[in-house]
Order: C-alpha cells, then structure tokens, then sequence
C-alpha cells in the first residue's frame, strides 16, 4: 500500500483522503463512523487500527481482514523490481509526480520514496503535481528539490484531466530548461 494510515481516525481513510476526493467537512466525520461501525460490525475492528488500513480508501482493511493480506509499503517494492536505486544513483536530475501533493504524501506516497532514494545519492528531484496543496512544503524538507504545479492558474478538475497531458508535458519542459539554467549558471 501506498500510506501509513489506519481506517478511522484523524490520520484515517477519511479523515486524509476524503477532502481530496471530494468529501465536504460535514461529510469526513459521518463517513469515519461508518467505516468504524463496518470494522465493528465485522468484528474486524483490530485490523482497522494496522498501518496501510486506510489505504485506497478502506481496501487495505478489508484485505488485512478478509483475506489474511500483510502489507508492504508499496515504494518498496516498486523500488526492488524496478532498480529504483540504481536508477537514480548516476542520475543527474530525478522527476516523479503525484495527482494531488500535499503532507500526506510523506505518508508512503511514492514521491516521497523515491525523493528518499534520490537524496541517498544527492541527485535532486522535481515533483510534478496537478495540484500542490499549501502543506505540501514539508516535502521541501524530506528530500524534494522543488514542486511544481502543473496547471497555469486555477481550472476545474474536468478541464486538469482533459489538458493533463499537455500541463504535464509543458511543465515539465519548464522544469527542465530551469534545471539546465542552473546548471549553467553553476558552472560559468
């Protein structure tokens, strides 16, 4: 899984991931109790409290419970079947993104594993991101060189996803001239 965090709870599936899918304030609270209730309900509420419960909004529980699954944070395997490591090693610049980054993503989301691998080598990594919460500054400080948004202003979401593909590919052409830019400077 991808996150840390338990099914219920401040740090829970809604408490964290609702907001970002969605859920009002008045909502986050009444869907917390229900997936509380559903662990109670299903005299599972013990694996509701495990690390990864949260995850893809309640599925890690349900798989902790029902299937006897164990989890793994998913970087970490990611990183082992790709080489992450030795990917990034002789790397001069490292680019990953996410949809939606904020301080959670520090959590388990793969930006944040792959900014650890990267910084373990001192390469510096560029977040792309549809959309950089206010919060998602703490990133700054685990690794991650810079954050950039994809969008140019504010858009609503059907008109990000319709131009994703050309915000990402526009961006990330900007975050590499910026890159040559200073390397250039450095060396002049």
């Amino acid at each position: 899984c991808d996150v840390t965090a338990p099914l219920c709870g401040p740090g829970g599936a809604s408490a964290v991931f609702g907001p970002q899918k969605g859920a009002t304030p008045e909502q986050v609270p009444v869907l917390d109790a229900l997936l509380g209730r559903l662990a109670d309900v299903a005299g599972k509420g013990a694996e509701a409290l495990l690390p990864g419960a949260g995850a893809a909004g309640g599925l890690g529980w349900a798989l902790l419970a029902f299937c006897g699954a164990t989890t793994r944070p998913g970087i970490e395997l990611v990183a082992e079947l790709t080489g992450l490591d030795a990917h990034v090693r002789d790397a001069d610049l490292v680019l990953t993104g996410e949809g939606s980054v904020d301080a959670q993503t520090l959590q388990g989301k793969t930006p944040a594993g792959v900014a650890r691998a990267a910084a373990a080598h001192g390469v510096p990594v560029v977040v792309l991101a549809g959309r950089v919460a206010d919060d998602a500054d703490v990133l700054l400080d685990a690794g991650v060189t810079a954050l950039v948004p994809i969008t140019r202003g504010v858009v609503d979401l059907p008109t990000a996803l319709r131009e994703g593909a050309a915000n990402l590919e526009r961006a990330t052409a900007t975050a590499l001239r910026l890159f040559l830019a200073g390397r250039a400077a450095g060396r002049g």
